[in-house]
């Protein structure tokens, strides 16, 4: 397709898209009540302790930058990825 046709499909779309949105816009029920919102709202549960594997994950991540850590296993992935395109 040349870029005419694509663009006369994707305005066609968008009309389309439109008109189905304009006709069943009065049909949609809201979620919230926006007028009672300040009384329901639930405080949020946040933790102020790390979760295990997140120490498990910033442990890693320092290894990896680490230049004695690095050079070795980029090495070994690419003869592995050599290995696999070689064979």
């Amino acid at each position: 397709m040349d870029k005419v046709e694509l663009g006369m499909i994707m305005k066609a779309r968008i009309i389309l898209h439109n008109l189905i949105v304009e006709d069943e816009r009065d049909s949609y029920d809201l979620a919230i009540d926006y007028g009672h919102v300040e009384d329901s709202i639930t405080e949020p549960n946040v933790r102020r302790d790390h979760h295990p594997c997140y120490a498990v994950y910033l442990h890693r991540v320092v290894q990896i930058r680490d230049p004695n850590i690095h050079a070795p296993l980029l090495s070994d992935l690419m003869k592995e990825i050599w290995k696999q395109h070689m064979a």
